[in-house]
């Protein structure tokens, strides 16, 4: 996925362990920054190439808080320290290569991405020009090592924004500390240190993975273990002991690449190694073994180019994979690696150099205005393609327009045969997954829609997530159809109870970050059920396959069909009968984003099932709603055969998309799903249409 950059890649380098003479150059941090962006590079390419290689963010990390401490304490020790002209040579190291990369990313995804895609990238333009890319994504792109957090070209420069803030506040607390109480540099940073690492160790135990990852008060404490670094007196290159603290940081930071994956909970604890080996790397690395390797003219080399490899790497692999419709080959990766490096290379030689070295960038006052401008004509960019809504009605226009089906909208119910919905349930707004779908139904005060003929009284009850109300216009269909009257509940559900006191509690942890609300609503619906013996029978329909995947902890596991036991128990006790949904195909694009790349690829793909086969991603899914069923307390009812005819699945029938995207039904789809298996659904009934 992405990982840091900034003065970290600075080259040549002013450092060395100890007090080294500015401009002094030290190749054998060259030669670390190597090993860094070629780990981040082989890690996106491949995963399992290098499945630990996202690593490498935290020791450039190290790197720039190395670079700016002994940079900072220099100035600081000779006299001559200046806010000015250190944010200065901040700018002529990293802005010429930032703006470069963001144009060209934004020039090039206005050719070839239809205007929600484009409307995204607007509004990560728009985040890079304030460099506050980190929070934009920990609050909307979802988990780092996710499939939707891959689709972003930009979403690599969200170390960049966190090492920007870093500098905002480094320079000028170190300085008030030297000049009030100098004493106290040290012991104040380690502290900031510690609550760093506290507040990334925390936040990953809460399992808010987001801000552990992209926030700068959980990143500080690698930087601040390079500015510590810096402070520390020199030590003797040579010795027996000193040979084994360098062979302790090569294996520090290899093991971490070789044994981590995406799965591994990080950062917190788990990023200690990698920090402390480019610390040991830093200071002793320079002779010995590890000298001839990292010293070597191929290692310093990539080293030079590794902001500018770091910058492209990434686009490169985002725009080649969508021309690929993700499907990339042993050719394809290689192409996308020499891409990176050629690009990395040109933009080192023809934006990095000469702009360190341009008349306009040597005058700080010019420079400070280039900048402001730059970042003024990004956040300008960003706007216009936010209020155009991705430009749908400049460019591609054709495409943006193609029509999609959308969720089905129905009525809310109005309190009536003595029914009276509870109204202290927590609604979501809208659709997380596609927030520019309509929100279903007119629903201010209550989350209850209606389904089936008006005047009835409500017999069923159908509850779940956004998977339930995508199904909810063929229940809507089928109520008309038996002259039945039912209700749809809203509310974002994960349908388990009587957890809530497990000891299990990392699991339960993160039920409630995938749900919120999840307790207070269903237990909610519960009571209510419990006290309107109107309501016969509970459908509960949900995308099962986020509870108990493949990649789920078998604790979880338990502890989801130990709550879906006790809902299932605790319904059937007050006399419902409860019917389990599920699942139903999902696929690699859904109708929208396949057509409007094909239209503006001028292709011809045709969609994929998600995780190649059906039956094999769905198993844990099938196991689970087999043995409810196998309990007798409730029924299952598979969902997935009215998608599958002639030995294929279908993403369309008779012209109809089956699909809104790539998970949800659309109306035609769910309509042809419940008529097949009407009679599962309500057993016994007549299928006379009323008049």
């Amino acid at each position: 996925m992405n990982k840091c950059l900034s003065e970290n890649f600075c080259s040549p380098s002013l450092h060395q362990a100890g007090n080294a003479a500015h401009g002094t150059y030290f190749p054998h941090i060259d030669g670390l920054r190597t090993f860094a962006v070629l780990a981040v590079v082989l890690y996106h390419l491949q995963e399992w190439i290098c499945p630990g290689g996202y690593t490498g963010v935290d020791i450039f990390f190290v790197i720039s808080g190395y670079l700016i401490g002994s940079g900072l304490v220099r100035s600081l020790k000779e006299g001559n320290f200046s806010l000015s002209s250190f944010y200065y040579r901040r700018i002529r190291r990293i802005m010429p290569a930032y703006f470069c990369l963001i144009a060209v990313v934004l020039a090039f995804g206005c050719v070839v991405l239809a205007c929600d895609d484009l409307r995204t990238l607007g509004r990560t333009v728009r985040s890079s020009a304030l460099f506050i890319t980190n929070i934009y994504f920990s609050r909307t792109a979802g988990n780092y090592f996710s499939p939707a957090a891959e689709e972003n070209p930009l979403l690599n420069l969200w170390s960049l924004s966190v090492e920007e803030q870093f500098y905002l506040t480094i320079p000028l607390a170190l300085w008030l500390l030297w000049k009030f109480r100098k004493n106290a540099v040290k012991p104040v940073l380690c502290g900031a240190l510690a609550l760093s690492l506290f507040a990334a160790v925390y936040h990953m135990g809460n399992l808010e993975h987001n801000k552990a990852f992209y926030l700068l008060h959980c990143r500080a404490w690698e930087l601040l273990a390079g500015c510590l670094l810096a402070l520390a007196p020199v030590a003797a290159e040579q010795g027996r002991g000193i040979r084994w603290l360098r062979l302790a940081g090569g294996a520090r930071i290899l093991v971490p690449f070789a044994c981590y994956s995406s799965s591994t909970p990080f950062p917190g604890y788990t990023a200690i190694p990698s920090v402390a080996g480019a610390a040991l790397l830093i200071r002793y690395g320079s002779h010995g073994w590890s000298g001839r390797i990292l010293r070597h003219p191929l290692s310093t080399g990539i080293g030079k180019i590794s902001y500018s490899l770091y910058l492209w790497h990434w686009p490169v692999i985002v725009y080649w994979t969508y021309f690929c419709f993700n499907e990339c080959g042993p050719r394809d990766y290689a192409g996308m690696f020499l891409l990176s490096l050629l690009l990395g290379f040109l933009s080192w030689k023809f934006v990095e150099t000469p702009f360190r070295t341009a008349a306009a960038w040597r005058k700080p006052a010019k420079a400070f205005l280039l900048t402001a401008a730059g970042c003024l004509t990004l956040d300008f960019a960003g706007e216009w393609l936010k209020w155009t809504d991705g430009a749908r009605d400049y460019w591609h226009v054709a495409a943006n327009n193609i029509s999609f089906p959308e969720y089905w909208k129905g009525p809310a119910f109005p309190p009536s045969f003595g029914i009276t919905p509870p109204d202290r349930a927590v609604v979501e707004k809208g659709n997380a997954i596609q927030p520019h779908h309509p929100e279903l139904g007119d629903v201010t005060d209550y989350p209850f829609v209606l389904l089936g003929k008006t005047g009835q009284p409500p017999s069923f009850l159908l509850m779940g997530d956004s998977h339930a109300m995508a199904s909810s216009p063929g229940f809507d269909d089928a109520a008309r159809l038996l002259n039945r009257s039912g209700l749809f509940y809203r509310a974002r559900l994960c349908p388990l109870s009587g957890i809530s006191e497990s000891g299990d509690a990392d699991s339960l942890t993160l039920l409630r970050m995938m749900y919120p609300h999840w307790e207070h609503n269903m237990d909610l619906i519960l009571d209510w059920l419990e006290n309107t013996p109107q309501i016969h029978t509970v459908f509960i329909h949900n995308r099962w396959i986020e509870l108990v995947n493949s990649h789920r902890d078998m604790r979880l596991k338990q502890l989801v069909a130990d709550g879906l036991l006790h809902t299932c128990a605790r319904l059937r006790k007050a006399g419902k009968q409860i019917v389990l949904l599920g699942p139903v195909p999902e696929w690699t694009f859904g109708p929208r984003k396949l057509m409007r790349r094909n239209a503006l690829l001028n292709a011809n793909r045709a969609d994929r099932l998600l995780g190649g086969d059906f039956i094999t991603r769905q198993r844990p899914v099938f196991a689970l709603l087999e043995h409810m069923e196998s309990t007798g307390l409730c029924r299952f009812i598979p969902l997935h055969g009215a998608f599958h005819k002639n030995g294929r699945w279908l993403e369309e029938d008779e012209g109809h998309l089956m699909y809104c995207d790539d998970n949800h039904l659309s109306p035609y789809g769910s309509r042809k799903m419940v008529s097949g298996i009407l009679d599962q659904l309500f057993p016994g009934m007549e299928s006379t249409v009323s008049n």
